[in-house]
């Protein structure tokens, strides 16, 4: 394999800023530009770079034949099914067979078999249109739906007759993913857009009746905050809003009661202001009429609440569901038992990461826990929003692809809604061991990991670790297409719940963001030296990878500690700690990150920002950095800086490569596009750690 190393010169105009007493240089500035002719060079020339490595990795097309395999049952990034949504008895669902590129939507009557409602691929064969949202009508008879092409993350809004599968209105324009909430007639819905580009405008609640010129949609509500939601309660007789400034910041709540369809405006109480403590809460309804709270004001771990809707203030809140430390709350459906037409609630928490199911009466008192399929995650939970005795969910764990599953309240059973797919059994020749440990971190804070892997196996073996440590969002045990792989062919994978996460609640989310996410990367440093020291792996079979804010985690990492590690992927990340909240959705990260107009919090980021840690003559890990050419979301900037910061910087033969890809953004792709991307991270990653396809 060559050990040629892209070593590119910083530009003559390279830039020293100085902020609040720090000089602090930029020299790859140029890169922030994609459509500088600088910078298309360039991306041309690490293509070509990319292709010349990528070629001589071996097994390459060996491990994407394996991923196809394990791909054909299901995974987070390219499921198989949905849980269903129900209107009036008929529900709809996303379903992908082994041999479709991307999910098609589908409906079903009562009585009726399951049919084609939406297929992406028919509109675009080329698969580079996706399904951003949807959602029917009360009576299921249209649906709002938004499409999205090429990565853009700006679709366009249409409504189509279930009956038929017609247009009968759109497009519309929101500028971003909105909300779509109908109101009870089914003729009209509320949606959010911005005013102006960009995320200073703020948003707007609009309400468009279905044939209407969205032109004159009224504007219901506006707010010079970034993050607007919004949902009608079933019976019609509320809706309820919330904003926030950010991604982790507290939210703003709203109740008032619900619009006809000629409103003209909207006049909502404040019943919820977690702006100033950073709490959040947000209402659901539930069919018998009455209005619950699910939040963590004075709760880090959650408690749901009955509100009052004519005094919904949160001091009037009362707690049905108290909260169980150590034990998050995370979801909660409303139904009802047949037999006495009592409401129920079916309350989903997480322990450690992992999901448990509790029924409760309508007053809060507990009835049975309900036995989860598996230690794993339960996520989707849905309701038909008339009620019934019936929830349904996904369920999945680090050797389950995910399969729905149907609870019944009546007996409190939980079985598979239908033949369970195959799992990771069925594609490696032994079921892996998934391990359960505790380590210490710098400080010594314990910090729990999974291991999964097949039984047996001496000496340190090559290892992928992963983690996340950010926003408040937890890894739970989920199968990966890409995991059984690399575990199918004797690889071992470890995934870190590191600080930052929500696995723990909101003080575990907190010990890791702003001024202590370094605690974050400490974390994952003290992940890989536990793996070393217990002897699952050694420096020159460890390999490190992660997307988005793992992504950066990896980076933080990889620049903190180069010798821990043989190879490094770093997908889609912020890296640029300094610049980051003037480029793409950055400004809704500061409370999460802090930013660099702040001179004590400048000096934290410095401390870890990737881009600005990277050293000359440092021997770094061979490093792949993966992105769009083009991400609304996390500007691919960061990833061209941190490639060329490294490509100049690394003293070691070792490879730092950049694979950039048009026509996708930063959310879903096709499954051709995913294979093709987990097939080169793998390549990459058993290239540098010695695991040979036997």
């Amino acid at each position: 394999m060559s050990t040629t190393v892209e070593r590119p010169a910083a530009r003559r105009d390279a830039v020293v800023d100085r902020l609040h007493g720090h000089e602090v240089a930029d020299p790859y500035r140029w890169l922030e530009d994609v459509d500088d002719p600088g910078c298309a060079a360039w991306l041309d020339a690490q293509a070509e770079t990319f292709a010349r490595h990528a070629g001589a990795w071996p097994d390459r097309d060996a491990w994407r034949a394996r991923l196809a395999d394990a791909a054909g049952a299901g995974g987070a990034a390219v499921p198989v099914v949905s849980p269903p949504v129900w209107r009036q008895g008929r529900r709809f669902f996303l379903r992908r067979t082994p041999d479709m590129q991307l999910p098609a939507l589908m409906t079903a009557g009562p009585g009726e078999p399951p049919r084609v409602l939406l297929d992406p691929l028919v509109l675009d064969p080329s698969g580079a249109t996706t399904l951003e949202g949807w959602r029917p009508s009360p009576c299921g008879g249209l649906l709002a739906y938004q499409m999205a092409r090429h990565g853009d993350e700006r679709p366009l809004l249409w409504v189509l007759d279930v009956a038929d599968g017609g247009l009968v209105d759109g497009p519309l324009e929101p500028g971003r993913v909105t909300p779509v909430a109908w109101l009870p007639g089914g003729t009209a819905f509320c949606y959010v857009d911005a005013p102006g580009s960009g995320l200073a405008a703020g948003r707007r609640l609009r309400l468009h009746r279905v044939g209407a010129d969205p032109a004159a949609d009224p504007v219901l509500f506006s707010t010079d905050l970034p993050q607007l939601t919004v949902t009608i309660a079933p019976d019609g007789r509320h809706v309820m809003l919330s904003a926030s400034p950010g991604a982790t910041s507290g939210n703003l709540l709203w109740l008032a009661e619900a619009p006809g369809e000629r409103a003209r405006e909207l006049h909502p109480a404040l019943v919820h202001d977690g702006a100033s403590d950073g709490t959040r809460a947000v209402l659901k309804f539930a069919p018998d009429g009455r209005v619950l709270a699910v939040t963590d004001r004075g709760a880090p771990f959650g408690r749901l609440c009955a509100v009052d809707p004519a005094d919904p203030r949160p001091e009037r809140w009362r707690t049905v569901i108290a909260e169980e430390p150590g034990s998050v709350l995370a979801d909660c459906a409303t139904l009802t038992d047949p037999a006495t037409g009592e409401l129920r609630l079916l309350a989903v928490r997480t322990r450690h990461g992992a999901s448990e199911l509790r029924l409760h009466a309508s007053d809060g008192s507990p009835l049975r826990d309900v036995p989860a399929p598996g230690h794993g995650t339960v996520a989707r939970l849905t309701a038909p929003p008339d009620g019934g005795p019936l929830a349904w969910f996904s369920y999945t764990d680090h050797t389950t692809p995910p399969a729905v599953h149907r609870v019944d309240v009546r007996d409190g059973s939980c079985v598979p809604e239908a033949p369970r797919r195959p799992d990771v059994r069925a594609v490696v020749r032994a079921r892996p061991d998934v391990r359960r440990l505790t380590y210490a971190s710098a400080d010594g804070t314990p910090v729990r990991m999974h291991l999964i892997a097949r039984p047996g196996g001496d000496g340190p073996r090559p290892l992928l670790l992963s983690a996340y440590g950010g926003f408040g969002a937890s890894t739970p045990p989920a199968y990966s297409p890409a995991v059984a792989a690399w575990v199918e062919a004797g690889g071992v994978y470890a995934v870190a719940s590191v600080r930052g996460g929500g696995e723990e609640g909101t003080a575990w989310h907190a010990a890791g963001r702003g001024r202590n996410k370094p605690n974050a990367v400490d974390d994952f440093t003290a992940a890989a030296r536990t793996l070393i020291d217990g002897g699952h792996t050694a420096p020159d079979r460890l390999a490190i990878r992660g997307s988005s804010h793992s992504g950066f985690l990896v980076a933080a990492a990889v620049t903190r500690h180069p010798e821990l590690y043989a190879a490094a992927v770093i997908s889609d990340a912020v890296t640029d700690m300094v610049r980051y909240h003037r480029f793409g959705i950055g400004r809704l990260w500061t409370e999460e990150f802090g930013t660099a107009d702040d001179p004590e919090q400048l000096a934290v980021l410095l401390g870890y920002s990737p881009y600005h840690r990277v050293r000359p003559g440092t021997g770094y890990p061979a490093v792949l950095l993966t992105c769009p050419r083009t991400d609304p979301r996390v500007d691919s900037m960061h990833t061209r800086k941190m490639t060329a910061a490294l490509q100049h910087a690394t003293a070691s033969s070792r490879p730092v490569l950049l694979r950039c890809e048009s026509g996708v953004g930063h959310g879903g792709r096709s499954l051709a596009r995913w294979l093709g991307l987990q097939t080169d991270v793998l390549a990459f990653c058993a290239a540098r750690t010695g695991l040979r396809l036997s």
